[in-house]
């Protein structure tokens, strides 16, 4: 999926389900969804995603949805994203890795908070994810990573 533009929507802006594998979504425009930026879930592995800005939607930026273990999203690559101001309807992170997901790489993005919604973390790590790969990002406003407890 490259170059598209995904606004407005009632839900999220991209919601990948069953089985999206191997997938290169590159260079999309992600704003204004009334849920989260891009939703990510039932066995949605090895996708990688770059050059993508995701911004001013409800809720996350990026979510993990909680799946157990077996049907997890892992092993997704996210590099030279900007992900920013979401959570306009509510305190949101950046990226929200829910359920039982490993393997996720969050490399060279931008991650900010620049007076526009409630993203108040870049990276949240559910407690029961493993294996959460984050450096080189350019974060600002906001906390870095968060492991829930």
């Amino acid at each position: 999926m490259e170059n598209c533009i995904s606004h407005d929507n009632k839900g999220d802006g991209i919601f990948l389900c069953w089985r999206v594998q191997n997938g290169i979504f590159r260079n999309n425009t992600v704003y204004a969804n009334r849920d989260n930026g891009i939703s990510i879930g039932h066995k949605d592995t090895d996708n990688i995603f770059e050059n993508n800005h995701v911004y001013e939607n409800a809720n996350h930026g990026v979510l993990f949805r909680n799946e157990n273990e077996q049907n997890s999203g892992h092993r997704n690559k996210f590099t030279n994203n900007t992900i920013e101001n979401n959570g306009m309807n509510k305190e949101s992170s950046g990226f929200y890795i829910g359920g039982e997901t490993h393997d996720i790489t969050i490399i060279n993005n931008i991650i900010r908070s620049a007076g526009k919604g409630n993203q108040s973390v870049a990276i949240t790590a559910g407690k029961k994810t493993s294996k959460i790969t984050s450096s080189e990002n350019k974060i600002s406003g906001s906390k870095e990573i968060v492991y829930e407890k």
